[in-house]
């Protein structure tokens, strides 16, 4: 069914191959012990301490963003109380900052798998999944949860310690007592809480109170805060019921607050692996890019030596036409004034004949037919000379 799905996060390896591996590593219990698949491959869970120090800066400035948007809410609700929550501006979460909010030095260097360095500049940095943040369904079960969790809590407690100031409020129930009741300054119910009531820990009660405000106003007003912001939000409700001594909604809350560090720890791995692959692939596509960038430089530049050879081919062409067609010009002028000059002679000869034979004609009969004779013969000898010299003009040409 999820074949493809498959196919696509193993690209190169078949699924015979892949089960395998898979198999072996189960029977090694690396995916039931993080101690264990760090010991089998060291440093699988350490990230790029360029890309650690980033994702903690974005965390940070989410959370301040997050933070910035509570103490408005708080103080709003501090001064009006929740009737006059209605006639307040409604508060707006910061959007998490993006990589360009981020302050880059300039060659920040990335470590490679191959230990080479890669520089990011603040034109064009890469994407990032960071900070991490929850589906907001989600965050908002877990924190109205948490919440109901805190008023219960609170409520027992003071049904125990305290019954008279319950009666005192009408307070009947924990639905009918709002969180904020018990969070909001001077906290005057503390101070009639006998010693022997709390369980001390780390935190004074009162300053565990005055951060356990953000569950109630996170959930209420619908802000979308980063995981980790929501884990530490669990974790300080669990403090208080473990100060106000409720151990089975310590351990509820002890639960949800290891469950949700492991599951925001896979998640942050898988983004480490997404973000990683993500480099690996830009890394290819560089490489690529500049192998396409040389091969279309190769290209130019053989299409300027072609065309360039071209041109001397055509150049050379063009020599040779010439050449042949002023010889063949000259080879015809030769020839016109040969013609000329045996035409002359012609004219000469035929002129001097005919005299020749005139004079002979007025001296007898005999003389006249010689002359014809010698006449005809003469011009078949020049016929065939004239015609000797055409052929081997046409021969030549």
């Amino acid at each position: 069914m999820h074949e493809s799905s498959l196919r696509r996060l193993i690209p190169g390896y078949n699924l015979t191959r892949v089960v395998s591996i898979a198999k072996l590593l189960l029977e090694k219990g690396l995916f039931g012990s993080k101690a264990k698949a760090e010991a089998y491959f060291p440093g699988l869970f350490d990230p790029c301490p360029v890309r650690q120090t980033l994702n903690a800066v974005l965390e940070q400035e989410a959370s301040r963003s997050n933070e910035e948007v509570l103490e408005v809410v708080s103080q709003s609700y501090e001064e009006h109380g929740s009737e006059g929550e209605d006639d307040r501006g409604d508060a707006v979460a910061v959007p998490a900052p993006g990589l360009a909010d981020v302050d880059f030095q300039q060659g920040m260097k990335v470590e490679q798998d191959n230990d080479s360095d890669e520089t990011l500049t603040p034109e064009r940095p890469p994407a990032s999944l960071f900070p991490l943040y929850l589906p907001y369904h989600a965050q908002h079960r877990i924190l109205t949860n948490a919440q109901q969790v805190l008023e219960e809590c609170i409520f027992d407690f003071m049904k125990k310690w305290l019954p008279n100031y319950l009666e005192r409020n009408g307070w009947e129930c924990a639905a009918a007592v709002e969180l904020t009741k018990w969070t909001k300054h001077p906290f005057r119910w503390t101070s009639q809480i006998p010693e022997e009531a709390l369980h001390p820990t780390d935190l004074k009660i009162e300053s565990i109170l005055s951060k356990i405000v953000k569950v109630r106003h996170t959930a209420v007003h619908r802000l979308p805060t980063t995981a980790r912001g929501v884990c530490d939000l669990v974790g300080i409700a669990k403090q208080l019921t473990e100060t106000l001594g409720d151990t089975p909604r310590t351990s509820q809350l002890e639960n949800l607050h290891h469950d949700l560090q492991d599951k925001i720890q896979i998640l942050e791995f898988n983004k480490n692996v997404l973000e990683e692959n993500l480099a690996c692939h830009l890394r290819n596509i560089e490489a690529e890019r500049e192998l396409l960038t040389r091969r279309e430089e190769r290209l130019r530049a053989k299409t300027v030596e072609d065309d360039r050879e071209n041109k001397l081919m055509m150049g050379l062409l063009l020599e040779e036409s010439m050449e042949q067609i002023f010889r063949v010009e000259e080879v015809q002028s030769e020839t016109g004034r040969k013609w000329l000059r045996l035409g002359n002679k012609w004219t000469s000869l035929t002129g001097t004949v005919a005299g020749w034979a005139q004079d002979r004609l007025a001296k007898n009969a005999l003389a006249l037919r010689l002359g014809i004779f010698a006449l005809f013969c003469f011009i078949m000898v020049f016929v065939c000379v004239v015609g000797g010299r055409f052929m081997y003009l046409i021969r030549i040409l």
